[in-house]
Order: structure tokens, then C-alpha cells, then sequence
């Protein structure tokens, strides 16, 4: 009983570990950010392999919406965001410059990653009317 009672402590710990030590390697944060249309934004961050950096903005369908990195080893991602899922509208790319499809129904998301093990970048997003 005692044998027992420890090696499921044992298995209990294992898990727990092994849950923190996948979670630490993969870091996702999210910035709420403000987009007036007609002023370019500038943001400027860096960004870890490992990590994403996603912003979040208000847009809506029929805007053109411009994005950049500057950045040796930085690239983005741009998602309409719905009630419970997102759909990709650009993947892995340093420019974008197109009007928002009829699937933005209020919601963008622009996460940037890095191609290595750390980039600086500065992010230029222009949302027109």
C-alpha cells in the first residue's frame, strides 16, 4: 500500500514537471492595441523563437489594412478573429498590404514571430478606411 501510495506521488510529480517544462518553452503573449485609421503605428519589441507576440486591434471588412516588420529575423502572421476561432489572412511574411476579406467582422490579429533565436523588430501597421 505504501509502495503504491508513493509511486503514484511519483508519477504525479513526473507530470507536473514535465507539464511546466513544455509549458516554459512556448510563450504566446497578447497586447491589446489601438489603431486609429489613417495613422500609421509604430511598435517596436523583440521576440524570442519560442514566443509569439500577437496584437490585437479593432477592423472590419473592406478596410486596407498595410503591415511591416523591419527586422532581420522577424515575421508575422495576420488572423480575422472570430466568436471562437480565428482565420489565417497572411502567414510568414515581412509586408502585407490588402483590403480585409468579408471574414473580419471586427476583430485582427497580427502575431510576430522570430526565424531564429531572437529578433528585434519594428512593426508598421497602417489601417486605411
Amino acid at each position: 500500500m505504501k509502495k503504491n501510495l508513493l509511486f503514484l506521488i511519483g508519477i504525479g510529480l513526473m507530470t507536473l514537471v514535465l507539464t511546466g517544462a513544455v509549458s516554459a518553452q512556448y510563450n504566446q503573449t497578447e497586447k491589446r492595441i489601438n489603431v486609429v485609421s489613417g495613422k500609421k503605428l509604430i511598435i517596436k519589441g523583440a521576440v524570442r523563437d519560442t514566443d509569439e507576440i500577437s496584437y490585437v486591434f479593432k477592423a472590419r471588412a473592406g478596410q486596407k489594412l498595410t503591415v511591416k516588420v523591419i527586422g532581420r529575423d522577424a515575421d508575422f502572421t495576420i488572423f480575422a478573429i472570430h466568436a471562437f476561432d480565428a482565420e489565417q489572412i497572411a502567414e510568414d511574411t515581412q509586408l502585407w498590404s490588402k483590403t480585409l476579406p468579408d471574414l473580419v467582422d471586427g476583430k485582427c490579429s497580427i502575431t510576430v514571430h522570430s526565424n531564429y533565436k531572437v529578433a528585434d523588430y519594428r512593426l508598421e501597421i497602417l489601417l486605411g478606411k
